[in-house]
């Protein structure tokens, strides 16, 4: 079959299913190329859509088994690669505190959640995607959302989100605790990944006292004085967050991504490893 205009205007959803079942852009690169590639061998295809669709699920499911192996030995805690624009993405990705959640699902239930919530997609076109009946589906939706505990829902104002950004910021740079501890929320939590090449923290932290210790601690650092970093707003996954660059050499150091919710922050993310670091046109 050949790469018509309109198999290739598929690629832009193809790589948003894979990034979102992985967490990884460039594994999901691979993924829609080596679908496309394929495709070119093949014969006689009714559906174009429900047949790479179907390759780039099972792809990224077998994918995914052998990325949780190889996380065991991951250096520190790991965080899904953040797909990072100074526009709002054109890739369809889910909200990047949900990709987060997301590890929580098996293969299975992440491809159904993605495919429903994601995607919209029927739940016949989602059986058909996946291999699986209607009706298991529908039981892997419910018990994924049994699982994630969240209301997806619930639309994040982008605006509240940047001015809890800002203030965050603000706070942290002032080393303000007074305004620091009305941002977070008493059962805050804060995640690092540094991949071992960036100094973080090992393990999630929980609760106010232990995050703003941590946070305190790091602001004391030599290299965190004399002004050395400067901040610039970026998108997230199409939402509004925030990039630490080094003013002296103007590095990206680190991506922070806040979730909120009644107007306090309630989870932080910190991504410092560089090679999940890659701004995106």
């Amino acid at each position: 079959m050949e790469l018509t205009n309109e198999i290739l205007g598929l690629r832009p959803q193809l790589l948003g299913l894979a990034y979102n079942m992985l967490g990884v852009f460039e594994d999901a690169e691979d993924i829609v190329q080596d679908v496309f590639e394929k495709w070119l061998s093949v014969k006689n295809v009714n559906e174009p859509r429900a047949y790479l669709g179907r390759m780039v699920v099972n792809r990224s499911i077998n994918r995914l088994n052998e990325l949780k192996l190889q996380r065991e030995n991951y250096k520190g805690y790991w965080l899904p690669e953040p797909y990072i624009t100074y526009e709002p993405a054109k890739v369809p990705t889910l909200e990047y505190g949900l990709i987060f959640l997301l590890d929580k699902l098996n293969p299975y239930e992440r491809a159904v959640f993605i495919l429903r919530e994601s995607f919209s997609e029927d739940y016949n076109v989602i059986a058909e995607l996946t291999g699986l009946t209607a009706e298991n589906c529908r039981q892997l939706l419910h018990r994924a959302h049994e699982k994630l505990q969240r209301n997806t829902k619930k639309t994040m104002d982008p605006s509240s989100r940047t001015v809890l950004t800002e203030a965050f910021l603000v706070a942290l740079h002032k080393q303000d605790v007074v305004s620091l501890s009305k941002l977070l929320r008493n059962d805050i939590e804060l995640y690092n990944d540094g991949g071992g090449k960036r100094a973080a923290a090992l393990k999630p932290l929980f609760g106010l006292e232990k995050v703003l210790k941590f946070l305190g601690g790091i602001a004391k650092l030599p290299e965190n004085q004399d002004n050395e970093f400067m901040f610039r707003s970026a998108f997230v996954n199409g939402s509004p967050a925030a990039l630490i660059f080094h003013r002296s050499n103007g590095e990206l150091d680190s991506m922070q991504y806040v979730e909120f919710e009644n107007g306090v922050i309630t989870r932080l993310h910190y991504v410092r490893n560089p090679d999940k670091l890659k701004i995106r046109k």
